[in-house]
Formats: structure tokens, sequence, C-alpha cells
């Protein structure tokens, strides 16, 4: 599936319940846009939308994964060309990021497309890097991959909303 026209980054906490829960789309409208999109689209690869990785205590990577052979990885990536304060901050934890080192975190993600349609994900675990070099042919940008996972306690993973539920923002 591939995501085009991307408008739109929203991100915050992750979803508890699911992207369908009751109070879903009033938590989703309280993440902050973190976004300029670059080159415009979203690629995700996945036919199984929930992923479920066991961890040992103090691990931070799961010590046993299963490839689904039929369905190749469950993954979403995309580049963002803002490299202002606040999304240097929510990607890589700082405002000044070392180059080539690869960041990681768990956030609830919407993308919202030019024609106003919202892909909501209650949970992806993302790694971002700095890619690029600071020329008009290839700017500086945010190079994101994200793993979705299954809501903490239950619910949809990842579902397409109708509009764009953050339109009121702006």
């Amino acid at each position: 599936m591939q995501f085009v026209g991307l408008n739109k980054v929203y991100a915050g906490e992750p979803l508890p319940n699911g992207v369908k829960d009751a109070g879903a789309t009033a938590a989703m409208q309280a993440w902050a846009k973190i976004t300029q999109p670059y080159q415009g689209g979203v690629t995700a690869n996945f036919s199984m939308p929930t992923s479920n990785d066991f961890y040992r205590e103090g691990e931070s990577e799961p010590f046993y994964s299963a490839v689904d052979s039929t369905s190749a990885t469950k993954e979403i990536t995309y580049e963002v060309a803002d490299m202002d304060d606040e999304t240097m901050a929510f990607y890589f934890g700082t405002k000044e990021p070392q180059e080539g080192k690869i960041y990681e975190g768990v956030k609830g993600f919407a993308f919202v497309s030019n024609s106003g349609v919202t892909m909501a994900f209650a949970r992806l675990k993302y790694t971002a890097i700095i890619t690029g070099t600071m020329s008009s042919s290839e700017p500086m940008r945010i190079s994101v991959s994200a793993k979705v996972l299954a809501p903490e306690n239950g619910g949809v993973a990842w579902w397409p909303l109708k509009g764009d539920i953050f339109e009121t923002e702006e």
C-alpha cells in the first residue's frame, strides 16, 4: 500500500485501546503536528496489521522474532524535511542528534493525505535517522521506519478515518 499525497503527520502518546475506541479521536486531536513531508508519500508494507513481540525483562529488543514469510515485514516508511527543534526532539529525544545514529521510540501516528483521508495508527515502534546533505538537490531530512504494534489493551491497531480529523486546528 502506498499513501500518496502526504499533507500532514501527527503523533503523540499511543492509544492503549486502539484507533476505534470511543475516546481515540479526541486523543489524536491532542497530538502534535510534526512534519513537512519530503517527496509527499508514506509507504506501508504489511498484510497482518498487528504484531506482539515477546520481550524478556530489561531487554530492549525481542529475543525471538518470527517472520511471516507470506507477508514479509510489517513496516511504514516516510521522510520529513522539518528540521526544527521540536521535531528533532520528538524523533531523537534531543535537538542535536548525532549524524548516523539511529534513534527509536513508540508513539501513535496519524497520516493525513492531500485528499483529506486520515490513516491512524494506535502504536508504532519507529526508528529515525538523519539522511541527505545540505544541498539544493538533496536536502537534510529525517528518514523514519516504523513497525505496527498492537494496542496495549487490545483494539484496532490501524484504520482509515473519513476526513481530516485535524482540520479544525488550522
